[in-house]
């Protein structure tokens, strides 16, 4: 395959790495300015502001307003007490939640973390710095890496830890929740409520974390209808899943609990089932996957896994300390074990009711 030329701001990013490997910069010395270098190098100035931008974002150079571009990071050693933190600069209460507990975690571990929101599309130069400066770096969620960005952590692993992706079967070191357990949770705990038509609402997204969901949840439930929400990529998944909930129930499709694989799923099928007068718990149980606040103050509030988010984080430092030890043979996988949340939106199924999800048609016997 022909060899896609570099970039130029790559190749200006290149130079300044080989003036910072070769000590022609120094810790705490001033760069010329970015005129001078645009000259010197025969580019334009935004060009090597580029170029800055990604030695900025991985904390390596430093922009003082008013006195210039420094240099603050000198090499691997300046690393050894730091470690990134990557998150989508998409908000998000999951991505500030793992950030807070990662900053109070590595202040426990005596290190400096950094928190660093990124763009998918700034990723990728993100990581290369990271590697050429031996920085350990924790990626949290799967909307950040694209396969360039993958291919660049395998090859330095023992540097990486990715939270709430798994990535192992691609060489990537990756924390993730045990979804095999959690599944299973749910459904001995419904179960034990006496439903045994237990559907599931899922995305539809094939991501291989949710077919690991569907499959356990295959395999546990006999009979009970599979809702696909079918949400298209970037779309909002609460109207899709009320969509799905709502063609459920004017099908008659037979079921007594809903499984819902994350909390937007579960705010969209709460709605479904309010529109259509199905109540929940008396006539539905519903249990969702994610726990975040909607769960916690939704009416009724909402049964859910609780994926332990403080124990994703650290693992993740746990898996960086491992693996920094043994560069040539990572551990490459983590599972941590979800807990079950119970609150008002399950209940014992009841004998005195016929469930029969027409809309507005549940009889009493």
């Amino acid at each position: 395959m022909e060899k896609q030329p570099q970039l130029k701001f790559q190749v200006v990013y290149d130079y300044l790495v080989r003036g910072i490997e070769s000590g022609i910069f120094c810790p705490e010395t001033r760069f010329p300015s970015e005129r001078k270098l645009a000259e010197k190098l025969r580019v334009n100035v935004s060009t090597v502001r580029r170029a800055f931008r990604d030695l900025i974002a991985g904390g390596v150079v430093e922009k003082r307003v008013g006195d210039g571009t420094y240099l603050i990071h000198g090499g691997a050693a300046d690393a050894a007490g730091q470690v990134n933190i990557v998150i989508s600069n998409y908000p998000g209460e999951a991505q500030n939640e793992i950030a807070e507990l990662a900053f109070e975690e590595g202040r426990r571990r005596g290190l400096l973390c950094r928190i660093v929101r990124l763009g998918s599309e700034e990723t990728t130069m993100f990581i290369r710095t990271a590697i050429r400066f031996r920085q350990p770096t924790m990626v949290l969620g799967d909307d950040l890496l694209n396969d360039t960005a993958i291919r660049e952590i395998a090859g330095s692993s023992w540097l990486f830890a990715v939270l709430a992706n798994r990535l192992d079967q691609l060489g990537v070191p990756s924390v993730i929740g045990d979804d095999n357990h959690g599944i299973r949770l749910i459904a001995d705990h419904l179960h034990s409520l006496g439903h045994k038509r237990i559907a599931l609402l899922h995305n539809n997204s094939g991501h291989p974390i949710e077919n690991i969901q569907i499959a356990v949840w295959r395999a546990v439930t006999e009979g009970a209808p599979e809702l696909p929400a079918e949400v298209p990529t970037g779309a909002q998944p609460v109207e899709y899943a009320f969509q799905a909930v709502s063609r459920a129930l004017v099908r008659n499709e037979r079921f007594t609990a809903l499984i819902a694989l994350n909390d937007e799923l579960a705010q969209g099928a709460l709605a479904a089932f309010n529109e259509n007068g199905i109540r929940v718990p008396e006539q539905i149980s519903l249990v969702s996957i994610g726990d975040t606040p909607f769960c916690r103050y939704a009416v009724p509030p909402i049964t859910a896994l609780n994926p332990n988010l403080a124990e994703h984080v650290r693992q993740g430092f746990e898996l960086l300390a491992h693996n920094r030890l043994r560069p040539g043979a990572p551990e490459l996988l983590r599972l941590v074990v979800p807990s079950l949340v119970i609150r008002r939106s399950d209940c014992a199924l009841s004998p005195f009711f016929s469930i029969q999800l027409n809309p507005r048609e549940a009889t009493a016997l």
